[in-house]
């Protein structure tokens, strides 16, 4: 099987990227230049830095570590693929939630934990900045992969990805990637057909969706999470929101898309894409 899942997503990303442009919904005060820019930063970025070096990264450690569980699971894979695959999108969710909540909740009164947490903020900050200070900037599906350059790093998700492949889980990890991937682009997507079925006529079509929204995240609570306001703490997962109904208690389903879209800017932040990408304020971490 040929080993990059990400052109899926890049191809679904670009596609849609384009639709929505042409569908006016990506232009003027929408979507800034200063938005555009940290796309393709953090896109080149993600693909000839980030992933290959976490990639030999984990393929050292494990290999240094533990060489002689390399490829030890490829038999779950062979024998259990499907129970397998289920397993490792739950699992790979659930630690990305984990961080994404980590990076989300109030600060910890442990030293060490604080000067966690702020590294993880510093690292997702750029992902909720869209648009500029007056409130006319919209979510776009190119802000599905635009983080500050550590977010990679610090992330337990991807390292849980790579350590699966060094194990043998070839093929679960890129059907599990890719669909993770697409489901992520598309709640990215400016578009809110969730919408349509949360504020249907018939009752048994809204609460149906209303039900959905517990088991799985849909792009309007995605959206909600964009927001400016007290949901932007919310809705952490990408693709599973039972984790946020059960687990982190973040779960919000609104019938209605965010008055406000990103997180208030620094003019510094505002008009600089390699700010914004690159700059960590160590202080904040003493």
């Amino acid at each position: 099987m040929d080993l990059q899942p990400a052109h899926f997503v890049t191809a679904f990303i670009i596609v849609f990227a384009i639709w929505e442009w042409f569908s006016g919904r990506a232009q003027g005060a929408r979507k800034s230049r200063e938005d555009w820019q940290m796309a393709g930063l953090s896109a080149a970025g993600m693909v000839l830095i980030q992933r290959p070096l976490l990639l030999f990264g984990i393929a050292w450690i494990a290999g240094a570590i533990i060489p002689q569980f390399h490829d030890s699971l490829a038999w779950l894979e062979s024998e259990y693929f499907w129970v397998t695959l289920i397993g490792y999108i739950a699992l790979e969710e659930l630690l990305h939630g984990a961080g994404h909540w980590f990076a989300h909740s109030r600060r910890p009164k442990n030293t060490w934990l604080r000067r966690a947490q702020n590294l993880y903020k510093i690292g997702h900050r750029p992902h909720h900045l869209s648009g500029g200070n007056d409130g006319k900037g919209e979510l776009s599906v190119t802000q599905t992969f635009v983080e500050h350059w550590t977010w990679w790093f610090i992330m337990p998700n991807y390292w849980f990805q790579f350590l699966a492949l060094y194990l043998g889980l070839t093929e679960v990890f890129v059907i599990g990637t890719v669909f993770k991937g697409l489901w992520a682009a598309h709640n990215h997507v400016n578009w809110n057909y969730d919408l349509y079925l949360l504020n249907h006529r018939w009752a048994w079509v809204r609460n149906s969706m209303y039900g959905l929204c517990h088991l799985f995240t849909f792009p309007t609570q995605h959206h909600h999470h964009h927001a400016r306001g007290k949901n932007s703490g919310s809705n952490l997962c990408n693709l599973l929101s039972i984790y946020d109904w059960l687990l982190f208690k973040t779960l919000v389903i609104e019938r209605e898309r965010p008055a406000i879209y990103g997180w208030r800017q620094s003019p510094e932040e505002e008009h600089s894409a390699l700010h914004r990408y690159f700059h960590t304020d160590l202080s904040k971490l003493r």
